[in-house]
């Protein structure tokens, strides 16, 4: 699952690339472009893999990721196998730093603005009151024509950079790696994991797919990640557990099993440990 470089073709006569995106799900796979993207999913559940992490996604969820991040919106199995016949609808925002001339980004004015595209190197996804503010102004966004539709852009990201309720997707470690040799090598560690996570998986089986010894490997993930590497197995795997017993209505004993862990109690206590609540409380809290 090596990300593979998407090249965005703007018409000659806009700077811009805007989306209004209705199909059956989403088809583009890990991918990446030197584009700066901001996504609003108006209807649709799934994973997100942007850089190092993984997280559920849902209406509303709006995210700015940086340009070079790889990423991937995986719809869940519902829409793969053509059973959610709404299917999805994203507004999605996609453009180049370049749009803003050297000297307009360096006035005063877009100080703020300026910070916020340094730091969607490491993806951002809003929360709370932001994330419905902002969703708001995407919406104004894609009413809009031509120039109007440029300011409201500008507000937009100036919303952005100062909203307070925010979190990143990527890790310190590895929005340093993004565009080093080391970048390939993480790739094939995260293909393996979400690849295999549903299967025993063995220190020594990760370590075969980038011929590091064990101590190297656990190392070199700390330091590009903050995590361990079974601690970023055990998200990608309670974050499928979480679809299972949400989406498919799957025990929380069978999406334990389901989810590659071979013990109850250590689904539980890994569970609390990512969630910060317990399976059954999680199930009550996203039952509508």
């Amino acid at each position: 699952m090596k990300p593979f470089y998407q090249k965005l073709v703007t018409s000659p006569d806009h700077s811009v690339i805007f989306f209004d995106e209705e199909k059956p799900r989403f088809t583009v796979p890990w991918h990446f472009h030197p584009e700066i993207e901001i996504l609003y999913v108006v209807k649709s559940t799934g994973t997100s893999y942007i850089g190092d992490s993984i997280s559920s996604f849902g209406k509303g969820t709006l995210s700015i990721i940086g340009e070079n991040v790889p990423h991937w919106w995986k719809s869940d199995e519902r829409y793969l196998n053509g059973n959610a016949q709404e299917g999805i609808k994203a507004l999605i925002i996609q453009f180049r730093t370049e749009i803003f001339d050297t000297n307009f980004i360096n006035i005063p004015e877009m100080s703020a603005i300026k910070e916020l595209l340094k730091k969607s190197k490491r993806g951002i996804q809003f929360g709370g009151s932001s994330k419905e503010n902002l969703g708001k102004q995407m919406l104004r966004i894609f009413r809009s024509e031509g120039i109007k539709r440029l300011t409201e852009l500008i507000i937009l990201l100036d919303m952005m950079a100062n909203a307070n309720e925010f979190e990143y997707h990527l890790s310190t470690g590895y929005s340093k790696m993004i565009n080093t040799y080391d970048f390939s090598r993480f790739n094939k560690i995260h293909e393996y994991l979400v690849n295999n996570f549903t299967k025993h998986i063995t220190l020594d089986g990760v370590c075969d797919t980038v011929s590091m010894s064990p101590t190297a490997l656990c190392r070199y993930f700390k330091k590009h990640t903050g995590k361990t590497l079974f601690s970023f197995l055990n998200e990608i795997r309670i974050g499928h557990a979480c679809r299972l017993m949400i989406e498919e209505n799957t025990s929380v004993s069978n999406a334990c099993f389901e989810s590659g862990f071979n013990n109850l109690s250590h689904f539980n206590f890994q569970f609390r440990r990512i969630m910060n609540i317990t399976p059954s409380e999680y199930i009550i809290a996203h039952k509508y």
